[in-house]
């Protein structure tokens, strides 16, 4: 027990001296200039890494920022940017590239139709109901050409008859009344052709054919003319000119045959 006692008492005194030096170290000035360069130290290596941190936050504050800010979408600019440089488109054609005098000088752009308010202005709306309007008069056209035909074919017939007695007063009057049928027909026909409105193209075998058609054209309307003339110079059933007559024939003939060739190369 005196030997556990006196450890005790050692120890005790030992803590006593410890606890004294300590207190002379920490209250030390030199301690306190130690301490404080160690901090400033501490300080100094720990700054970048604050530094960055504080940066590093600073980057993703921006970036959630930009990342809140709403897409502003540059394809329609883009799209009407290269729209706006490209040319105009062309402007659709309408009427047909080898359009005649005729056609052109009654249902052109600024044609007669047009301007007097028959045909409403050149517009794909009203181009496409000229169509149709052209189709209805080129088949009426059609029809009034056979039955042309069919009153020439009646008139000579009659004329013929005429010339073999002309005497027959009903031969002449029959004769009559076809010369003046079908100077009617042929004139409605005429009339429709001649006012019908152009096609919106005109093919290469369609050209060859209407201008075939055309050109027989001139030459039955020529004949048309021609014949009434020739026919009036022939004179009464008393006065009767056989020669005169014939030649009246021969142009009636002529042009019977020539506006049903014209007839038949726009029909098979």
């Amino acid at each position: 027990m005196e030997e556990n006692n006196e450890l005790l008492s050692s120890a005790n005194s030992l803590i006593v001296k410890l606890r004294q030096k300590n207190f002379l170290i920490f209250n030390s000035p030199h301690f306190k200039s130690v301490l404080f360069v160690s901090f400033i130290i501490l300080y100094s290596y720990n700054l970048p890494a604050q530094t960055y941190s504080l940066q590093a936050g600073l980057d993703e504050h921006i970036k959630l920022v930009h990342d809140s800010l709403p897409v502003l979408d540059t394809t329609e600019l883009e799209s009407s940017a290269v729209i706006d440089s490209m040319p105009p488109p062309p402007k659709p054609r309408l009427l047909p590239e080898n359009i005649s005098f005729g056609e052109k000088l009654f249902w052109g752009e600024n044609g007669v139709f047009r301007s007097i308010g028959i045909a409403g202005p050149l517009t794909p709306e009203n181009r496409r109901s000229e169509l149709t309007t052209r189709r209805f008069m080129l088949t009426a056209h059609q029809i009034s050409g056979f039955t042309t035909v069919a009153l020439m074919l009646a008139t000579a017939y009659f004329g013929q008859k005429t010339i073999d007695n002309h005497f027959n007063k009903t031969y002449s009057d029959n004769h009559q009344k076809f010369v003046a049928a079908t100077i009617a027909t042929y004139s409605l026909t005429a009339i429709l052709a001649v006012l019908s409105p152009p096609p919106s193209i005109r093919r290469d075998d369609e050209e060859s054919t209407t201008t075939l058609h055309k050109t027989l054209a001139w030459v039955h309307a020529a004949g048309m003319i021609i014949t009434p003339i020739l026919g009036s110079m022939i004179g009464g059933r008393k006065s009767f000119n056989t020669d005169k007559a014939h030649f009246h024939q021969v142009a009636g003939y002529i042009t019977t045959a020539v506006f049903t060739t014209a007839l038949i190369v726009v029909t098979f």
